[in-house]
């Protein structure tokens, strides 16, 4: 049996109580369900959250009928995607030719046998969800094709930095060393790591390293590596050991000389999925808002990856 949270919802749609219980002993054990007694209630339902991943409908209902309802629903943009299935007693041809003109998936007459039910509404089921997720791929492909990392040069980055920091640009002196200790410091790290994670999760930036505050170059030397290179796998490292790997195609980490001063510009692309900073066995969830990288609480976390992430 699936668990309760992975659980597709059914909506059933039906004014007969006898037919409501039956379809319940049916289906409860793998699905969720919900149950509309009309169909202005079917209506409301399905455009609530969570939406229904299959409904169910009877067609001889008080008021509106099944095939108003199924009507609205495939000219609801919110709703039209959503599989209907008609399980009703009209038998005729002629009245399931009907429904699937509507926009119906399947028809099915009662009195049904369970196990056509139970079957069907899972490959009614398996199918929605397949499309959903191929189109939720498919958006995820048009998104990032809109965004490209830019063609940048040593006076695109001096422009960067002559503007100075704002909702999309950020300076750190160093990556690691800590100048008035003149020992690494880890807290520079994270605060870099950051920064980076607040723009993967909002909608992308820039982290210049080798800069002050207040846009004075600095330089890489700083940071006491023995080569550039090494610097690079030390900053490639860290993100994947602390933002995940997943994150490493939605970053361009790259050196430029900008007047005589080697620099780390850290592009970052907004991430399709949610990016967690994890170390020192914490877990938190950054986002880039006006100048500056905010955790947010875990109340705040949820609400913003739905609306953030889910397409």
């Amino acid at each position: 049996m699936a668990g309760e949270s992975n659980k597709s919802t059914v909506l059933v749609v039906d004014d007969t109580a006898a037919n409501i219980e039956l379809l319940h002993a049916i289906l409860h054990d793998n699905y969720k369900i919900k149950v509309a007694t009309n169909g202005a209630k079917a209506l409301h339902l399905a455009t609530r959250d969570p939406q229904p991943d299959i409904i169910l409908l009877d067609i001889m209902m008080p008021g509106m009928d099944g095939y108003e309802v199924c009507r609205r629903l495939k000219d609801d943009h919110q709703t039209s995607s959503i599989p209907v299935v008609f399980i009703t007693a009209k038998s005729q041809i002629e009245d399931e030719q009907r429904g699937l003109d509507l926009g119906a998936v399947d028809y099915i007459t009662k009195p049904f046998d369970a196990a056509i039910v139970e079957t069907r509404v899972r490959q009614h089921l398996t199918n929605y969800l397949q499309s959903r997720e191929l189109a939720r791929e498919n958006l995820e492909l048009r998104s990032n094709a809109s965004r490209r990392f830019g063609d940048h040069t040593e006076e695109s980055v001096s422009a960067l930095i002559a503007a100075g920091e704002n909702d999309s640009v950020e300076f750190k002196s160093t990556l690691r060393w800590n100048m008035h200790a003149d020992k690494s410091d880890k807290r520079i790290e994270n605060a870099c790591l950051k920064t980076v994670a607040g723009y993967l999760n909002a909608d992308g930036g820039f982290l210049i390293i080798g800069v002050t505050d207040d846009g004075e170059l600095i330089g890489l030397g700083n940071d006491h590596f023995e080569t550039e290179d090494k610097f690079l796998l030390h900053w490639v490292n860290l993100v994947k050991g602390y933002l995940g790997a997943a994150s490493i195609p939605y970053l361009r980490s790259m050196c430029y000389e900008v007047t005589g001063q080697r620099l780390l510009v850290v592009e970052c692309l907004p991430s399709p999925t949610p990016v967690f900073f994890r170390r020192d066995n914490d877990e938190a969830f950054f986002v880039r808002m006006t100048n500056t990288t905010q955790a947010l609480k875990p109340s705040e976390i949820l609400a913003y990856i739905a609306q953030r992430f889910t397409a």
